[in-house]
């Protein structure tokens, strides 16, 4: 298609005149095609369609035909491409003629099997001159991020990278960390050990916090209260996961979306012709460690469980792992369960989802510091108090979607969920002294609450086949957040006697309930399907924000141009958008649960990130892609907890050092850089990079700021560069997965030394404040981390599955040389299907 070459003032009247009043329908599309009437058909595909339905996936599509007619489909997810968008244009066509126009390129058709339909191959169907799986395109695959009711990426002007279940599951990957690492180009995600209960970013797109930058993260549509609590996945019940980077979400997604957003999609199909389909897996396996007296156990079992058909369907996973000490008290556990459920009506649908999460650690003390933690600065029973007091976090999530109207004139959308957290003696990573040497850090308790709703409705105006058509959005939510602080503080400033024989205790709980709304307007218009138009404005009313940014804007506008080159998709893209945090959320709060402050956060002004993106992609039907993304954005008011004082208290007997910290607005920060991701198919091998080049700078310092940065600086934790390179051969019978992760060039603190200057002397403890830090950054070059996994199948429904992690042994250097990670891990386990 070609672009009109009417003047400005004739497009904008053409437009105008396009979306005030559907268009007139010109011929019918391929999409939205169906083959000629003559084929004979048996029942029931020979009964007749009524439907005009646009804008749904191919998925949604077959559950619509299947709810209007009545006719059980059955199909297997490998065969079709059901996350590409279609329409739907049948009026008392048969149901085989319609089915058929609807999988075309995927090389199936519809056979009548019972009662029911099923889409099996067919040579026919792949012989016939209609678009091959080459031809379907990755801009046509529909993306639930960043839209209000979903769409297809071809419109969508931001970058989006999707990581689908299925490919997370021949990797077998369950952290979120070697998921996003290996996969999404721009995020980087430390590795932690399972011991480790809180997420650490070493960016998105650079910083846009110190220490606590994440994306704003949700699960099925439902906001998780706290982003960094989140760090592991199952594929076994995940559909996929979709990440925006940059601000550009937040005219869509409102506060804390300064970073991007990331989507959980939980998977809702049935179990096909079976009444039910499940899956078992248990894995047992060693921890190699340098400091761990022998080898370490670790074991993983796995379930899952899916009923239902397309138009009624409900599953269940859980997953239970247990890990040894590889270092000194590190030892965890961790329950989590995922289950969902979704019916389909006539004219909508409603789905469930439900998650509860549980994990019990110990805090874990770096060996590295044994020689500096001499008894005399910590004594026995208080050691002893502190080993008995594991690090504990339990989750849950419970929502609801219902969907209205899904492909018609409109569309409604209506989310309701809650989600919530108990967090308690998590160790404290961004802090730049040990957690293990100050004493303030092992006294606190927190959790929290957020119940969310959100309603949208989208119409479509204009037909998806005129030349002109385009979108409106309107939507409004509101969600309630409790906070809850619980932090214990002993007061004993000597050794226990006959009349003092316990430390006295002051205990303070803080309860702080917030409350967020925010209206949202966007509109969207699309010219021949090759250039699109996007814009969008949300306006919050946030009480975690002063009383001069109560009510922040947050916009969003940007461009796509898509151009077909035979069998080949290019795309140029461009957009602005803004995003705005307030000082206080969960996941900024979670080290000050740990931590008492000097100063209150009053008087403190949010983080702001603004900026730019451009890219291009180029998209070789499922054989090849090729994206590039330029980013250019300032983040203002960074906080930073600042060292402001050390001091040494007597406790039970033994002198221990605090440090006291004054949350302060570090100034203004410059996030530069490029972005590069490519896959490849090759017959049975699937390759895919990822590459990433930030420049994440301080531009202005505030001036009340008492901190360690200077103009100039680089921010500290954020990679200069990042790469990964996997690779996935897929036979008839096994799979075989080799991926390589890197972070290059960044700086941090020396926190070993750090760590023991503080124990050193008072004298020379007090000094570490301020400016004085920065003689202890560090550089740090960073190291590869490779990892493999196999499955073979040696019957039918039974594979043997091997994994190794971290198979070159490094456990120092990231993100500083304090942290201590697992070290060679290999686990071998069995999968049974039935």
């Amino acid at each position: 298609m070609s672009v009109s070459r009417r003047s400005g003032a004739g497009v904008l009247v053409g437009v105008a005149l396009a979306l005030a009043a559907p268009a007139r329908a010109q011929e019918q599309s391929a999409m939205c095609a169906t083959r000629p009437a003559g084929r004979s058909w048996q029942p029931p595909l020979d009964r007749a369609v009524t439907l005009q339905a646009s804008a749904l996936t191919l998925r949604d599509a077959l559950d619509r035909l299947s709810g209007t007619t009545g006719v059980r489909l059955s199909y297997a997810s490998e065969l079709l491409t059901l996350d590409r968008s279609v329409c739907v244009r049948a009026a008392g066509d048969r149901l085989g003629d319609v089915l058929l126009a609807l999988v075309r390129g995927d090389g199936v058709e519809p056979v009548v099997v019972g009662a029911q339909v099923v889409l099996t191959p067919s040579r026919a169907a792949a012989a016939e001159e209609v678009p091959t799986a080459r031809g379907i395109g990755v801009l046509d695959r529909v993306v639930v991020t960043g839209t209000a009711a979903g769409a297809s990426r071809r419109p969508l002007p931001v970058a989006i990278d999707v990581m689908a279940g299925h490919d997370l599951e021949k990797r077998n990957v369950s952290s979120l960390a070697t998921a996003l690492d290996g996969s999404v180009p721009g995020v980087w995600m430390w590795e932690r050990s399972s011991s480790s209960l809180l997420a650490q970013y070493g960016g998105v797109r650079g910083a846009s916090s110190f220490g606590a930058t994440y994306p704003k993260v949700y699960l099925d549509g439902i906001e998780v209260a706290n982003p960094l609590l989140l760090t592991r996945i199952d594929p076994d019940v995940i559909d996929r996961v979709e990440i925006i980077r940059g601000p550009q979400g937040a005219a869509l997604y409102g506060a804390d979306a300064i970073s991007g957003v990331m989507n959980i999609v939980t998977r809702h199909e049935g179990s096909g012709e079976a009444p039910a389909r499940g899956s078992v897996r248990t894995e047992e396996g060693v921890v190699q460690s340098a400091y761990a007296s022998g080898t370490v156990g670790t074991h993983t079992q796995r379930a899952s469980l899916r009923t239902g058909s397309n138009l009624r369907s409900a599953g269940i996973g859980a997953t239970f792992s247990q890990t040894g000490e590889f270092i000194p008290s590190a030892q965890s556990r961790q329950l989590a369960v995922l289950a969902d459920g979704r019916m389909l009506g006539s004219s909508g649908s409603l789905s469930g989802t439900a998650r509860f999460y549980d994990v019990r650690a110990g805090v874990g003390q770096s060996p590295l510091l044994a020689a500096a933690l001499a008894p005399r600065y910590r004594s026995d029973s208080a050691a002893v108090q502190e080993a008995a007091e594991p690090q504990t976090l339990r989750e849950y999530t419970l929502g609801s979607t219902a969907v209205l109207g899904a492909g018609g004139r409109w569309t409604h959308t209506i989310i309701a969920g809650i989600d919530g957290y108990h967090l308690d003696h998590a160790a404290d990573a961004t802090s730049p002294f040990p957690s293990s040497v100050d004493s303030a850090l092992q006294s606190a308790r927190g959790s929290g609450d957020r119940a969310s709703l959100r309603a949208s409705s989208v119409t479509r105006l204009g037909s998806q086949d005129a030349r002109v058509n385009g979108t409106v959005t309107l939507g409004v939510e509101h969600s309630v957040l409790r906070q809850r602080t619980d932090e214990t503080e002993t007061s004993q400033l000597a050794a226990p006697t006959q009349k003092y024989p316990l430390p006295a205790a002051t205990r303070s709980v803080v309860e702080i309930w917030r409350h967020d709304t925010g209206l949202l307007a966007q509109a969207s218009a699309a010219f021949d399907d090759s250039f699109f138009l996007s814009g969008g404005l949300r306006i919050e009313r946030n009480d975690a924000f002063s009383t001069g940014s109560r009510y922040p804007v947050l916009p969003m506008v940007g461009a796509a141009w898509v151009r077909n080159l035979g069998d080949a998709e290019l795309k140029l893209r461009a957009a602005y958008g803004k995003g705005i945090r307030p000082p206080q959320t969960p996941a900024l709060d979670h080290s000050r649960i740990a931590v008492r402050t000097m100063a209150t956060q009053n008087g403190l002004d949010p983080e702001v990130q603004r900026g730019v993106e451009a890219g291009a992609e180029l998209h070789f039907g499922s054989l090849f892609s090729l994206q590039v993304t330029r980013f250019d954005q300032h983040a203002t008011g960074l906080l930073q907890n600042v060292v402001t004082y050390v001091d040494t208290l007597p406790r039970m007997g033994a002198p221990q050092r605090r440090v006291q910290y004054t949350l302060q607005n570090v100034g203004a920060i410059r996030n530069r850089g490029w972005e590069l991701g490519a896959t490849a198919t090759l017959g049975q091998l699937a390759l895919s990079s990822a590459f990433a080049q930030v420049n994440s700078r301080v531009e202005a310092i505030a001036l009340r700021y008492l901190g360690d940065l200077k103009v100039g600086d680089r921010m500290l934790e954020v990679p200069a560069r990042t790469a990964s390179l996997s690779g996935v051969w897929s036979a008839p019978r096994w799979t075989a997965a080799l991926g390589a992760t890197r972070a290059f060039d960044w700086t941090d603190y020396d926190r070993l030394a750090l760590g023991q200057a503080f124990l050193s002397s008072p004298a020379a403890a007090h000094q570490l404040v301020g400016v004085r830090l920065r003689q202890y950054w560090r550089h740090y070059d960073g190291a590869t981390t490779l990892r493999a996994s196999t499955s073979v199948e040696v019957r039918r429904g039974i594979s043997i599955v091997t994994t190794g992690e971290n198979l070159l042994g490094g456990q120092l250097g990231e993100p500083d040389n304090l942290t201590v990670r697992p070290g060679r891990t290999i686990t071998a386990g069995v999968r049974a299907g039935f």
